[in-house]
């Protein structure tokens, strides 16, 4: 409670110090005129009156009167009338209940007399002047807060534009980064085929296949939504091709796909990923246990299969992100009318199944 107080103290004090010094200037203006002082329950009711109105015309009345401008003509001096009208009521009034208590003497200054109302309207009109003056002081200082925010605002939209803007260029550089840097990589390509070939066909025959890889995965992006299985498939060979070059046709795996298969269209990436998987945690070192990669059509659904001994060096675990994702791109194109089921068995084989009704596939 006492922390309350003193939070109260601090955030009004120079209300405080106004009012206190108002009150001593005018203590030591009475007693320096007329040689006397007031009595403290006189003081208390009429400074009480004072500061009800000095706030309620500033906080209340004054923001209600001009909030309409064109009724601010007859509404400010309506309001000032009935604001003099009622603090001189209210001054007698109080008046007379120090007198009815006893807590001051009779006086004929008291009442409705010449020298009560020249009193009592002067510190009105003094009080309604400070007040008004209060009442523009805090309108100004909002409107000053108004303005103030308004241009952090403004300069934060800024500097968010010209972030935007930089993000932008840099975009922009990439963008044409990206463009430049395939087209170097495959001229370069092209001229290690040309150079090569004769000397090496299957050296030759790589560096082409790995150029039509590279040229697919890099305009996968403008590809759509769907491409035609035959496109996909043939990347999966070239892949295949690629591993075997390196691995002197060591590997053990196998792609096969039914009839019909490749005019079917179908979300590109996923056969290429599920076949890269294979490479990453596959052992495919034993011949008697081939990895397969099997696409056909059986019973009006769409299947793709693969089945891969598990490299017991690199556990199929870390797997579970591409499959992840490529299980939410099923649910994004085919919602969930498409299965995809992954796993190790009791063989110690890795398998994943997609399932989709034919008739949702693209033809």
């Amino acid at each position: 409670m006492k922390k309350i107080i003193l939070n109260r103290i601090d955030k009004y004090k120079l209300h405080l110090i106004f009012w206190a010094a108002y009150i001593a200037y005018e203590t030591i203006l009475v007693w320096v005129l007329f040689g006397a002082s007031g009595r403290p329950p006189l003081y208390i009711v009429h400074y009480v009156l004072m500061m009800i109105l000095f706030y309620g015309q500033a906080v209340y009345l004054l923001p209600w009167a001009l909030k309409f401008p064109k009724g601010s003509y007859w509404a400010v001096p309506l309001l000032l009338l009935i604001e003099m009208v009622s603090f001189l009521l209210l001054s007698f009034a109080g008046d007379k209940m120090l007198f009815y208590f006893h807590l001051i003497p009779p006086s004929k200054t008291y009442g409705f007399n010449p020298d009560f109302y020249l009193k009592t309207i002067y510190r009105c009109v003094q009080v309604m002047f400070f007040s008004t003056g209060y009442y523009f002081l805090m309108r100004y200082n909002s409107e000053k807060r108004i303005s103030e925010e308004l241009e952090r605002l403004r300069l934060n939209n800024i500097i968010q534009q010209q972030k935007s803007e930089q993000e932008l260029i840099k975009a922009q550089n990439a963008y044409l980064k990206a463009q430049i840097n395939p087209h170097f990589l495959f001229n370069t390509l092209d001229f290690i085929y040309h150079n090569i070939a004769s000397l090496s066909p299957p050296i030759g025959d790589a560096v082409i296949r790995l150029a039509d890889m590279m040229r697919y995965a890099i305009d996968s992006d403008k590809m759509g939504e769907y491409v035609a299985l035959e496109d996909e498939i043939e990347q999966v060979e070239n892949l295949i091709f690629l591993n075997q070059i390196r691995k002197k046709d060591g590997l053990a795996i196998k792609l096969t796909y039914g009839e019909g298969v490749p005019e079917i269209t179908f979300i590109p990436l996923v056969l290429l990923t599920l076949t890269e998987n294979i490479f990453k945690h596959g052992d495919l070192s034993q011949p008697d246990e081939c990895a397969l990669i099997n696409i056909y059509v059986e019973d009006g659904v769409f299947f793709i299969k693969t089945d891969n001994l598990i490299d017991k060096k690199n556990r199929p675990e870390s797997l579970n992100t591409g499959l992840a994702n490529i299980n939410q791109r099923l649910v994004y194109a085919y919602s969930n009318s498409a299965t995809f089921n992954f796993g190790p068995d009791s063989r110690e084989h890795f398998l994943t199944s997609i399932a989709i009704p034919l008739t949702l596939m693209q033809a």
